[in-house]
């Protein structure tokens, strides 16, 4: 469905990070904002805390915790093996492998935790407002939620370099 949204092109990040600022003043639904580059302060303002380093925290635990129970059911339950007066469960051998195999799940899980929570999956259509938005310009995206006159007003007032009006599918 095509809703009708208000695009601000800047050229500058400072200048987006003022309109950015004022319309979050005034209450005003932002869309998204497409830019050449990352940068944090936009981020930050446009954005709220990530969960993701909490899941990897988890995600870690709940692999040391499997490839453990799984090292201790091989060595110990399923196929003990006692050659030469060693123990059948010797831990420190194992904790180098645990280490790395917690590193492996930890960061298959993080990618695939990103990747569901982005919607992000091969061949999903990608959203392009103008080309030019990967050369050097920045795209503010706002909705028309009440009176799209003052929402110019104030971009105009923040300093933005184009207003223009677009029907996009979000």
């Amino acid at each position: 469905m095509a809703y009708k949204h208000i695009i601000a092109t800047f050229k500058d990040e400072t200048v987006l990070l003022k309109a950015l600022t004022r319309l979050q003043e005034n209450k005003v639904n932002l869309v998204d904002i497409y830019g050449p580059f990352a940068n944090h302060d936009i981020l930050k303002k446009f954005t709220r805390e990530s969960r993701l380093p909490y899941m990897a925290v988890l995600y870690g635990l709940i692999s040391m915790v499997s490839i453990f129970a799984l090292m201790y059911y091989t060595s110990v339950i399923d196929y003990p093996i006692s050659y030469g007066g060693k123990p059948i469960f010797s831990f420190p051998p194992m904790v180098v492998i645990m280490f790395l195999v917690t590193i492996l799940g930890t960061t298959i899980l993080s990618v695939l935790t990103f990747h569901g929570r982005a919607f992000l999956f091969p061949g999903k259509p990608t959203k392009i407002i103008d080309p030019s938005v990967t050369d050097d310009t920045f795209y503010l995206v706002v909705d028309q939620n009440y009176n799209p006159d003052e929402i110019k007003v104030w971009l105009e007032e923040s300093g933005a370099d184009e207003i223009m009006e677009k029907e996009l599918n979000t």
